[in-house]
């Protein structure tokens, strides 16, 4: 069953807080649990809640994205009508790049205005998290908002920064709207997620354009938010925003968890993503595995703990991999160890190294690394 809403996802959004591991892909198409991309939480949740069609606007470094997405099959977005478009990233306005989300709307302008449907969702790939749209789409009729924005409550931890602060009415209104904060106290967060319907969406971004507004929240959202009615949409499941290689990095380790695990990939329907006809994962019989997430095509001769395989990682003999991430295609030599060390694809690590870093700074080592 469909729903009466276009799918709109950036794909780029953050990469710049993100430079290390985002310098050879873009945001949306960076490896997680294994085997995914953040980009496929974002489409599986539209294609398990019926969006049948998603535009992905693309900005820079997207070539690993297109070869993930392809025709949008896994998705079943690859449809005789609708399905999967995916947007260059150049500006109506002027040659050359856009260069923020009005600009990158209005680009696809004639995408939004040719849909059939009423409503547009509009999302990053920043947040991981399993939603069913339907919800804040009901939210969003039932109290006949012009914009909705969804949220999450958080008591942290420790300091966040750079977030989208909500202050939201008992009616379920936002009030007031901190944009930039560093956060050490419990507050609404926003998720980048909001829902418009399509001809106010048509109308706002033409009068951004006209106006030579540049910033969605801070010129439209915070400074009309007496003129607009803004609903608020409380998401109370697991969600994990991925500002940081520290937030990406305790992102993987959290699927680690049963209960995040079964949430995360099952509540409102399964996560899709490109399938690779690869041989199962191969143990020797010095291997020792625990409390972890072993992709297919490894191969491993040493001990792995509280870590995370990508596909075709091979473990050397006495090796000790502990509380890590290991990408595609990385290997050890012998009597390596490792513990809290976040490696990119193709990486090397020769025999006898010892790295370690610690859960609040994981040390990240760029791909194609011989260390």
């Amino acid at each position: 069953m469909s729903i009466n809403a276009i799918g709109i996802i950036f794909s780029n959004m953050h990469d710049e807080e993100m430079h290390e591991i985002t310098n050879c892909r873009t945001m949306g198409a960076l490896p997680y649990g294994g085997r995914y991309r953040l980009i496929d939480f974002t489409l599986s949740n539209m294609h398990n809640s019926g969006i049948t069609s998603v535009g992905v606007i693309a900005k820079s470094n997207y070539q690993s994205l297109l070869e993930h997405l392809g025709s949008g099959r896994e998705w079943d977005l690859s449809r005789k009508r609708d399905g999967l478009f995916i947007f260059p990233p150049f500006s109506r306005l002027a040659a050359g790049i856009y260069k923020n989300k009005i600009e990158a709307l209005n680009g696809i302008m004639t995408y939004i205005k040719k849909s059939k449907n009423d409503y547009a969702v509009i999302t990053d790939c920043d947040a991981i998290c399993n939603l069913n749209w339907e919800l804040p789409l009901d939210y969003h009729i039932t109290k006949k908002a012009d914009i909705m924005v969804i949220y999450y409550r958080i008591n942290p931890e420790r300091e966040i920064k750079n977030e989208t602060v909500y202050s939201v009415s008992p009616e379920g209104f936002v009030t007031d709207i901190l944009i930039h904060q560093n956060i050490q106290r419990p507050c609404c967060i926003g998720t980048n997620m909001w829902i418009i319907k399509k001809n106010f969406l048509v109308s706002i971004i033409q009068d951004a354009v006209a106006h030579n507004l540049e910033n969605i929240e801070k010129d439209i959202f915070q400074k009309k938010i007496n003129q607009y009615k803004i609903a608020a949409w409380e998401f109370d499941g697991y969600i994990r925003k991925t500002n940081s290689i520290c937030d990406f990095f305790q992102a993987n380790m959290d699927i680690l968890n049963p209960s995040i695990r079964d949430e995360l990939f099952y509540k409102y329907g399964p996560i899709y993503t490109k399938v690779l006809d690869v041989v199962p994962a191969k143990y020797g019989d010095s291997a020792k595995v625990s409390n972890s997430l072993i992709a297919d095509g490894c191969v491993i001769e040493g001990q792995v703990e509280n870590s995370i395989l990508f596909r075709g990682v091979k473990i050397g003999k006495g090796s000790k991999i502990s509380n890590s991430i290991i990408m595609k295609d990385s290997k050890t030599g012998e009597n390596v160890t490792l513990n809290y060390i976040l490696a990119d694809k193709n990486v090397v690590f020769n025999d006898n190294r010892m790295l370690m870093g610690c859960d609040l700074r994981p040390i990240y080592i760029s791909k194609g690394s011989n260390v």
